[in-house]
C-alpha cells in the first residue's frame, strides 16, 4: 500500500517531464517537419508533422541562397577566433579577481557585474564612433566592416557578454584549494606561471563552460554584427534576410509576391541549417558544460 502513492507520483512526475520536455523540444520539430516538406504542403489543413511531400530541394534551395560554404567559413573565423581570445582574457580577469588583492577591486568587480546588466544596444553608438576612427593623428583608420571590430573587444574582456564569462571564471577560481598556489610558489613559479602550469589546467571544465557561452552568443548575435558589418555575412545577418536571398535565387527577383505561410519551410530549413553545428557541438561537450556550471557556483 505504501508504494502505491510513489507510483502515481511516478506516473504524474512523467506526464510533467514528458510535457515540458515537448514544450523546450516543439521549435526544433517543428524545424524538422518544415525543411523537409514541400511549400505546398503548408497550405495543407491535413498535414501537421509528417509531409505528405518529403523532399530535400527545400534544404538545397536554402543552403545556396544563404552562400552556405562563404558564410559558414567567416561565421567560424568570427565567432572561434573571439571566442577563443575572450576565453583567454577573461580566465585572466577572472583569476585577478578571485586571487588577488588590489586597490578598487570592489569598485572594478562593480563594472563587470554593470557589463552583465548594461544591455549591448547602450555603448554601441559609442563603440561605432570609436572603431570608424580607431588610433590617434596621423595613424587613424576605420575598422568598420572588419573582424577588429569583434576582435579587438574580446582581446581586452569587454567582448559580448564577458561580464559573465568573468564572474563564472571569478567563481570557479574561488573554489579551488589555495593550496595549489602556495606549493607553486614554494616551487619557484611566478604568478603568472603558476596560473598557466597549475590553475589554468584545473579549470578546464570552466574554460569549455565558457567556451561555449561564448560560442553560442556569438553565433546568435545579430545586432551587433548588424552594426559593424556592412558587406561582412554571418549565418545571423543572412537569417535575417533570407526571405529576399531566397527570392532572387528562386524566382529572380526579390520583388516576387510569395504568401508568408509558403516561405515558412525555407526559412526553418535556414535556422535549422544554422543551429545544427551548435547542437552538435554541444552533443560532445554537454559533460564538460554541466560540471563547469556546478563548479562555478551560479547554479546556487
Amino acid at each position: 500500500m505504501n508504494k502505491l502513492p510513489e507510483k502515481i507520483w511516478a506516473f504524474f512526475r512523467g506526464i510533467i517531464l514528458i510535457g515540458v520536455g515537448f514544450i523546450i523540444m516543439y521549435p526544433i520539430i517543428y524545424m524538422v517537419s518544415c525543411a523537409f516538406r514541400e511549400s505546398a504542403d503548408m497550405n495543407d489543413p491535413s498535414v501537421m508533422w509528417l509531409p505528405k511531400h518529403f523532399t530535400l530541394d527545400v534544404i538545397k534551395d536554402t543552403v545556396k541562397a544563404m552562400d552556405f560554404g562563404n558564410t559558414l567559413k567567416n561565421t567560424l573565423f568570427l565567432n572561434v577566433g573571439c571566442s577563443v581570445v575572450q576565453v583567454i582574457s577573461c580566465a585572466v580577469t577572472g583569476y585577478g579577481f578571485a586571487r588577488f588583492d588590489f586597490f578598487g577591486k570592489k569598485f572594478l568587480f562593480a563594472f563587470v557585474i554593470m557589463m552583465i546588466l548594461v544591455p549591448q544596444q547602450v555603448i554601441s553608438l559609442p563603440l561605432y564612433t570609436q572603431f570608424m576612427n580607431f588610433g590617434a593623428g596621423m595613424f587613424r583608420v576605420n575598422l568598420i566592416d572588419s573582424m577588429f571590430t569583434m576582435y579587438l573587444p574580446a582581446v581586452t574582456a569587454n567582448g559580448l557578454k564577458s561580464g559573465l564569462m568573468i564572474l563564472i571564471f571569478r567563481q570557479f577560481f574561488r573554489g579551488l584549494p589555495k593550496e595549489l598556489e602556495d606549493s607553486a610558489y614554494i616551487d619557484g613559479c611566478s604568478p603568472l606561471r603558476t596560473f598557466v602550469e597549475i590553475m589554468l589546467p584545473n579549470a578546464l571544465p570552466a574554460v569549455l563552460t565558457v567556451f561555449l557561452f561564448s560560442m553560442v552568443i556569438y553565433w546568435n548575435d545579430y545586432y551587433t554584427s548588424s552594426v559593424f558589418f556592412r558587406n561582412t555575412k554571418t549565418l545571423a545577418l543572412v537569417l535575417e534576410n533570407l526571405d529576399n536571398e531566397l527570392k532572387k535565387n528562386l524566382f529572380g527577383s526579390a520583388e516576387v509576391q510569395i504568401s508568408q505561410r509558403e516561405q515558412i519551410v525555407w526559412k526553418e530549413a535556414g535556422c535549422l541549417i544554422s543551429i545544427t553545428p551548435l547542437l552538435v557541438m554541444y552533443v560532445f561537450l554537454q559533460k564538460y558544460f554541466t560540471a563547469g556550471i556546478e563548479h562555478s557556483g551560479l547554479v546556487m
